[in-house]
């Protein structure tokens, strides 16, 4: 059947390797998005700084995604991944230590460093191993794993903050040790999934660089990249600040309303591998981007914790779909040897978008979160033009 081509893919031990990583990567990393915003209130911080806490390791990344995606592709996916994470763990020790903002700006900007995380590296390796056929089904199953964690991890860190022993400080102690847990397993089971390249054979990444830029699909799919992370970023931290200052929700109930984006997440990147996989990808991409807009044009009618909830669990299936059919379309349009540096392009437009978000802060000072949430429906709306002005390659 076709809707059991995702989980054929997991017969091949190294494609269950590597699922495994999105899984414990996300259910450790999303039980501190899910309080990430509320822990810097604690902490004294102001909405521009709860905005550059959020944005600095993307600037950060911004400079470093495509010289990382260049040393996947020339020196090999794992020792930049094992690098990536060591970083994020060092930033994670002093965020759970953090005595005030200024030290979750320091947090910050040293996970800046690990060039934008380890999903670019991920998704290259994946795209290194699959078929082209495959491709569609394998990205799926890596995202759906992904989508997993990132489930429990807010499940996980509700109940624990359910506990009266447990505080938002110990979340990231917590999480100090699953990390390191992660990294151990790094070095021991994963494998190097990129041919050597023999020091004539070495390519000139600036032709590369070039080359995918000049590509009319690959432009289109920056484009939309950059303004639907700008969209996303406005209705993940700006609900959370929301929710606390103007509803006075709990800091459980707040960390709760990620289990609800979380399981739209999962549940649309199952389906987008099973039930939707025959769906055209324009047609599908379109439909989530809308979906998105309107997930941001309705943020500002929320008034109680139940609308909320309906908010981001349609921003959840907006973003798993968009998430999953983009990263199908950079693997069709690039090669093992360029693929890395697609993949971080792709990645340096989305964090290019999630950093604009800190142009905001004077709008949401100054005219409250109302128009945040239709910047936010109007920008995802409008990332369906360069889709619709140009028709990606099948």
């Amino acid at each position: 059947m076709r809707g059991c081509v995702m989980f054929a893919t997991l017969k091949k031990p190294v494609f269950m390797k590597i699922c495994a990583l999105p899984f414990s990567l996300m259910l450790v990393s999303s039980m501190s998005w899910a309080i990430a915003v509320l822990y810097a209130l604690d902490l004294g911080a102001n909405t521009f700084q709860v905005n550059l806490i959020s944005t600095i390791r993307q600037t950060m990344g911004i400079f470093l995604l495509v010289p990382f995606g260049i040393l996947s592709d020339r020196l090999g996916r794992k020792p930049m991944i094992l690098y990536s994470r060591a970083l994020i763990v060092l930033g994670t020790f002093i965020y759970a230590f953090a005595g005030d903002p200024n030290h979750l700006l320091i947090a910050s900007f040293v996970g800046g460093f690990a060039g934008g995380g380890v999903f670019p590296i991920l998704l290259s390796m994946i795209g290194d191993i699959a078929k082209r056929g495959e491709r569609r089904e394998a990205i799926s199953t890596l995202f759906l794993f992904s989508s997993i964690g990132m489930l429990l991890g807010p499940i996980i860190c509700t109940l624990l903050l359910a506990l009266p022993q447990i505080t938002l400080r110990s979340i990231y102690q917590i999480q100090i040790i699953a990390q390191i847990g992660i990294l151990l397993y790094m070095v021991k089971q994963l494998h190097e999934t990129k041919p050597n390249t023999l020091e004539s054979e070495r390519i000139e990444y600036r032709i590369h660089i070039s080359d995918l830029l000049h590509q009319r699909h690959f432009q289109s799919l920056l484009v939309m990249s950059f303004l639907y992370f700008f969209s996303r970023s406005i209705i993940n931290t700006y609900i959370p600040i929301y929710a606390r200052i103007d509803l006075n929700l709990s800091d459980v109930e707040i960390a709760s309303l990620s289990i609800y984006r979380n399981l739209a997440i999962m549940l649309i990147r199952f389906l987008s591998a099973t039930a939707l996989s025959k769906i055209p990808i324009r047609s599908f991409l379109i439909s989530a981007l809308i979906l998105g807009g309107l997930s941001g044009f309705t943020g500002f009618l929320a008034n109680n914790y139940i609308s909320l909830v309906l908010v981001l669990f349609t921003s959840g299936l907006s973003y798993g779909a968009t998430a999953i059919l983009g990263n199908t379309l950079i693997a069709r349009n690039s090669t093992s040897q360029n693929r890395g540096v697609a993949n971080s392009l792709y990645t340096f437009a989305q964090s290019t978008g999630n950093f604009t978000l800190i142009f905001t802060s004077p709008i949401a000072d100054g005219l409250g979160f109302v128009p945040m949430f239709l910047i936010s429906g109007a920008t995802a709306l409008l990332a369906t033009t360069p889709i619709l002005l140009r028709k990606p390659n099948r």
